[in-house]
């Protein structure tokens, strides 16, 4: 069984945030390294050429914020690390706490991520669910039905990397909705429940993507055809799901 490396995003100007994940893992006594986040609201990073503003505003109504695009290219820097190194990766964001069962959950990664692709630690929202396989000390890997949003700390292997670098030549969306989006590059969103890993709530003035500014109401322009990528978007996820068909579980509060 490989040992996953752990690896934190953070900004290197959030020195709190850093000290605060240091006292969270070093008691773990796992290997852990940081890695310095691209900062969008510092200055353009190559990488951002990748994002297409009108089909941002076409398919979702908004704009990504620097912020937004700092925190993409990050993960998409180590999502090329990982294929480079052919080496699976945990990736952990800085802002947030952790489970009794988060070891439990570390080894089952350690063992299950060449199989699975990517396992999700946290979930930002509840969704429904399926149970994909029983695991000891109470934990199981489950598929949810849509995906759950956040980036805050998942396992990636270098196979699923390269299907999610493959598959962002044109960025117009946050990176967490891209790993979401199961029905085009074919990672599906399997969890480990009960959740290891809680995204701390942030508030917009803490939050280091949105920096203090809420995102505006959702552009007029492309309604229609916003309405037509959904319906899209919603066949081809159904479609994907459908072996699942009456199975899917209400997940609890």
């Amino acid at each position: 069984m490989e040992k996953l490396d752990i690896v934190v995003v953070n900004l290197t100007r959030s020195h709190e945030r850093r000290t605060a994940m240091r006292a969270l893992l070093d008691p773990l006594g796992l290997p852990y390294r940081f890695f310095d986040a691209i900062d969008g609201r510092a200055k353009p990073h190559p990488l951002f050429s990748r994002f297409d503003p009108l089909k941002s505003e076409m398919r979702h109504g908004y704009i990504l914020t620097p912020g937004e695009l700092g925190c993409y290219a990050s993960h998409y820097l180590l999502w090329e690390q990982c294929v480079a190194e052919d080496k699976p990766l945990l990736i952990f964001e800085d802002d947030v706490t952790l489970n009794d069962n988060f070891l439990s959950a570390y080894e089952v990664a350690c063992d299950k991520i060449e199989k699975y692709g990517v396992i999700r630690f946290s979930r930002h929202k509840r969704r429904r669910w399926v149970r994909i396989e029983s695991l000891s000390k109470g934990l199981d890997i489950i598929r949810l039905k849509i995906g759950p949003h956040g980036t805050s700390c998942y396992a990636v292997s270098p196979g699923a990397a390269k299907q999610l670098i493959e598959t962002a030549n044109v960025w117009f969306e946050p990176v967490d909705c891209h790993l979401d989006r199961f029905w085009r590059h074919g990672i599906y969103c399997y969890n480990i429940a009960p959740p290891p890993v809680i995204h701390a709530a942030q508030t917009v003035e803490k939050s280091e993507i949105w920096g203090g500014t809420a995102r505006d109401e959702p552009s007029s322009r492309f309604r229609f055809r916003r309405k037509v990528y959904r319906i899209y978007d919603k066949t081809l996820r159904f479609m994907c799901n459908v072996r699942y068909f009456g199975r899917w579980r209400r997940m609890p509060k």
